[in-house]
């Protein structure tokens, strides 16, 4: 008893600890889409089975394979969850001084001192026998960034320190006179993970369960059996990984006495028109809207890019951000009236969150998700717009929100 309050008065300090320190860090984290920031994984390894009398076999025989399948979502840079399926079998050592759940004499239904593992195994001289389980662990865990938590995160870091907690049911399959156990388990787990291109990982994980004294068919008047599970796995992260985190770029305060607020510019950017009349108008639910009116028509000149405007996305959105009607207007107005005109869409990403690769794919979806509008909302001729992604090979804005976004230029060919 005195080393389970041990072990439970440890996991209390911890998650103490570890969740003061998440807690501060994630006031600056941006919440994400339900639907970011998701991975599977799978692993191989080995694993051992710590129970009465097991040391007393090979250390060879007791090490039995160690399979497990995951799937999680990571709820900040510094905190998320999983639910895990791991198990295969171990190995075990009993001897013919003992109870048993699974007593042939009385039909399984109260505990004996007769094992129906001995029919299945070899008895040695002193007694003892081995005995062998099939079985499999689900739990639920919550797992923590070590790496976020004590160095900041930082989308291109390469390692990870992984540590969760859980809980979870266990289920032996009746196997070799080894009768059926369904138990709750306790699991702790420290994983390694290192990042690899295309939304891969590889991960090196030390696992732990508890389970009760008579998950293996034999009560020996122990509180707990334990395993301990070492594998080597592979991560797939679906698309939509990473996060913002405000505050990563210094920002002078405004109008520190009232509750910030999320700003959006409508902008349509023209160098000349710029200099002869700029309004700015209206803010609407929190959204300032900033347009430039041009009352003189500016000629445009031959083979010279006209930047028209800028359409603005949430972090890893594909879809426009609303209230941004009055840009394309302005920009169906400027081709009706230079019917010579096309236009380049350039779409762009933050470089603060995600991987090049997925960012240069998102920002050419934006440019597609532009196009999209002009042609089918406003009927522009599908020729006269190209697109092309940058994705964070560039970065026009200095604030790293802005960059979320589609640069419409005119070109005169």
């Amino acid at each position: 008893m005195k080393k389970i309050n041990k072990y439970i008065l440890s996991g209390a300090l911890c998650t103490l600890c570890i969740s003061n320190g998440f807690a501060r860090a994630e006031g600056n984290a941006e919440p994400m889409d339900i639907r970011s920031n998701w991975y599977i994984e799978i692993g191989v390894g080995a694993q051992l089975l710590f129970s009465a009398d097991a040391s007393k076999l090979d250390f060879g025989k007791r090490i039995t394979p160690s399979l497990s399948l995951t799937g999680g979502k990571w709820f900040s840079p510094y905190w998320g969850t999983r639910f895990q399926i791991q198990g295969y079998g171990f190995n075990g050592n009993s001897t013919t001084d003992g109870i048993y759940l699974n007593d042939p004499l009385n039909g399984g239904l109260i505990y004996g001192p007769n094992d129906p593992v001995r029919n299945e195994s070899v008895i040695r001289p002193d007694g003892s026998y081995r005995h062998y389980l099939r079985y499999m662990n689900m739990h639920l865990d919550f797992q923590v960034s070590l790496a976020n938590l004590v160095g900041g995160y930082k989308p291109e870091r390469k390692w990870d320190i992984i540590p969760a907690v859980g809980l979870g049911y266990a289920h032996a399959f009746p196997y070799k006179g080894t009768p059926k156990v369904n138990a709750i388990s306790t699991n702790f787990s420290l994983m390694g993970k290192y990042k690899l291109p295309k939304g891969f990982d590889l991960n090196l994980e030390v696992q732990s369960s508890l389970f009760p004294d008579q998950f293996d068919g034999r009560i020996t008047g122990g509180m707990y059996e334990s395993n301990c599970a070492v594998t080597l796995g592979v991560t797939y992260n679906f698309e939509n990984r990473g996060f913002n985190i405000a505050g990563r770029k210094a920002r002078k305060p405004r109008h520190s006495a009232r509750k910030s607020r999320r700003v959006s510019y409508v902008q349509i950017i023209n160098p000349e028109a710029a200099m002869r009349t700029v309004e700015v108008v209206k803010t609407v639910n929190d959204t300032v809207y900033k347009e430039v009116k041009v009352r003189e028509e500016v000629p445009m000149k031959a083979n010279e890019p006209l930047m028209l405007g800028s359409i603005l996305f949430d972090i890893n959105k594909a879809v426009p951000v609303r209230g941004q009607e009055i840009t394309f207007v302005n920009i169906v107005k400027f081709l009706d009236e230079n019917p010579g005109a096309k236009l380049r869409l350039t779409g762009y990403a933050d470089q603060q969150t995600g991987t090049p690769e997925y960012n240069l794919r998102l920002s050419t979806k934006r440019g597609a998700a532009v196009k999209d509008i002009l042609v089918e909302k406003y009927g522009i001729d599908r020729k006269r717009v190209e697109v092309q992604g940058v994705g964070t090979d560039a970065q026009p804005y200095e604030q790293n929100e802005w960059n979320r976004v589609v640069i419409v230029t005119a070109i005169h060919k």
